[in-house]
């Protein structure tokens, strides 16, 4: 009986935990660097988090970043480290092919191994899904 209601009250201070740490999370993140070609893309970043997806998959620089510590490291985005040193902003996509843009690789492989492990998957693999069609 002990040991019960030990487990169950250490999986609710879990559970409350959780809810702590996601408080500082951004709900979406909206991914501007490919403006120039494509409509921005609206990077719903608390599901990728709900799907218990490891941080330093996507911020492959921030070793130790969890949920618990995010409000307080410094997250770079992509283009603070993926600049070239002579240039004072970003890589148009004009620069970058469909096959070495960053997003491209991380986010469709990502996705592509997804749908292949799991038919259910509702990982988005098709351009117009990240990229609709601008309106006007």
């Amino acid at each position: 009986m002990r040991k019960l209601t030990l487990m169950t009250l250490i999986a609710l201070m879990a559970g409350v935990a959780l809810v702590a740490l996601a408080e500082g999370l951004p709900e979406n993140i909206t991914i501007k660097e490919c403006a120039d070609k494509k409509t921005p893309v609206e990077f719903p970043h608390k599901a990728h988090v709900d799907l218990k997806i490891d941080c330093v998959t996507c911020h492959h620089t921030s070793e130790g970043l969890t949920a618990a510590n995010f409000a307080e490291m410094k997250v770079a985005t992509c283009g603070s480290c993926h600049i070239a040193p002579e240039k004072a902003e970003t890589p148009k996509c004009s620069e970058s092919s469909k096959k070495t843009n960053p997003y491209h690789i991380s986010c469709i492989g990502c996705h592509a191994d997804a749908v292949a492990k799991n038919a259910e998957s509702t990982a988005p693999t098709k351009c117009t899904a990240c990229h609709p069609k601008a309106e006007g």
